[in-house]
């Protein structure tokens, strides 16, 4: 990286020009650049920069789309000038939203740190204290050569880009997996470089630290840290992962133990009951805000495995709470239904990450039709007792509740 900032640097000197100062040419770039012409502006800038504008520098990092070691160059000066936002950025390029094996840097995010004090000792962001803590913790593990680490595991670069994919590896370090036994540096120092959002790096950071200092042998789970949308979607992404097993294991457990046979048909009415479940989740319920994806998916492994516990009672004889339904179910179903779609068709309902409108619906109701089919004929075999048709009323009383919880959203 030294190489090439000297390259830039000297780039930038070749724009140095007589007669101007650093500010005039600032002040005309930021004009050009308001007035729509960011090239002509660029060239502006670059020439202030040459002459150690630290705003020209933050403007180029900021304003313009540059390579990452050219944004790490221009933010590295500006904030060795003492330029608090790009400090900030600086930080977070090369540690706090890094995540990568190799352009994470500490140290020289540590050291800019304590230039950039020279020059203005009342440097002030947000959370500037908590970041310096985690950077001092940071500089404790040491020298990390990543390409190194990548060719030893066969790893590259663009494999581990993806969300928490450095993390990953910082769980299986403190469990030992590839790694041999259990590494708590290793963990520490992989935790390090994997993180993407701010305060998630400063807890997962504390966490390793101790871990790694106080020699406490205990796991790292990046799933405990997490603080964002996308990481809890992520999170609640792998929990669906595990609960599926988990379903199936279930599923084959209580297979043989269903009465009168009726495992035999557990699986195919899982599957079907799954399909209404998820569309159900996401076409109806109306899951919100930055984790809706993790309240969608928290849902949906919710239901299911209250599906199954609720196969598990009916094989013990207790029947399920609610209105048993009656001849009249299928009626007071499909008013139901036709009033939510024509209210839908009306005016869909909408929030920040979601739209129900009647096609959501209609398509809900399609997966619908055959798990209720399903799942009367095997309630019906594993509690012959009780007729077949009463089960389709009592599945039919539970749907139309569920409709009308769409119009309480709106």
């Amino acid at each position: 990286m030294n190489r090439i900032i000297t390259i830039i640097a000297i780039m930038l000197c070749m724009h140095c020009a007589s007669g101007q100062s650093d500010s005039a040419y600032m002040t005309l770039a930021n004009k050009t650049f308001h007035a729509g012409d960011p090239d002509k502006a660029k060239a502006l800038y670059l020439k202030a920069a040459a002459m150690h504008n630290a705003d020209a520098h933050y403007a180029l990092a900021y304003q313009y789309i540059l390579s990452p070691d050219e944004r790490i160059y221009h933010l590295s000066e500006a904030a060795k000038a003492g330029h608090g936002e790009a400090l900030s950025y600086l930080m977070d390029d090369l540690l706090f939203r890094a995540g990568s094996l190799t352009r994470t840097d500490p140290k020289l995010a540590f050291d800019i740190y304590i230039t950039a004090l020279q020059h203005n000792p009342k440097l002030d962001f947000f959370d500037i204290k908590g970041k310096v803590s985690t950077m001092r913790k940071c500089l404790e593990a040491g020298p990390f050569d990543g390409q190194a680490f990548m060719k030893k595991y066969h790893l590259t670069e663009d494999s581990l880009n993806g969300w928490y994919g450095i993390w990953q590896l910082a769980e299986e370090a403190s469990r030992g997996g590839r790694f041999g036994k259990p590494d708590a540096k290793l963990s520490f120092q992989l935790v390090i470089r994997g993180g993407i959002v701010p305060a998630e790096v400063e807890g997962a950071v504390d966490f390793a630290y101790h871990n790694w200092k106080e020699n406490k042998g205990l796991e790292f789970k990046l799933c405990d840290y997490v603080t964002s949308g996308i990481g809890m979607g992520y999170c609640a992404q792998r929990a669906a992962a595990e609960a599926e097993a988990e379903y199936q294991r279930r599923i084959d457990t209580l297979t043989p133990l269903l009465k009168n046979q009726a495992g035999a048909k557990l699986r195919e009415t899982f599957g079907l009951a799954s399909a209404f479940i998820e569309s159900k989740s996401w076409n109806e319920e109306g899951h919100d805000g930055s984790g809706y994806a993790a309240w969608a998916l928290g849902s949906i492994m919710e239901q299911k495995a209250a599906w199954l516990d609720l196969v598990l009672r009916i094989n013990r004889d207790s029947l399920p709470e609610g209105s048993a339904g009656s001849a009249a179910s299928d009626r007071r179903l499909n008013e139901t239904y036709q009033k939510v779609l024509k209210q839908l068709k009306e005016k869909s309902i909408s929030g920040m990450n979601y739209t129900i409108e009647d096609s959501n619906v209609i398509r809900t109701e399609i997966k619908w039709i055959p798990y209720r089919d399903a799942a009367a004929r095997l309630f019906a075999t594993i509690r012959p007792d009780i007729d077949q048709t009463r089960w389709l009323y009592w599945l039919t009383e539970i749907r139309i509740e569920q409709l009308k919880a769409i119009l309480l959203l709106e």
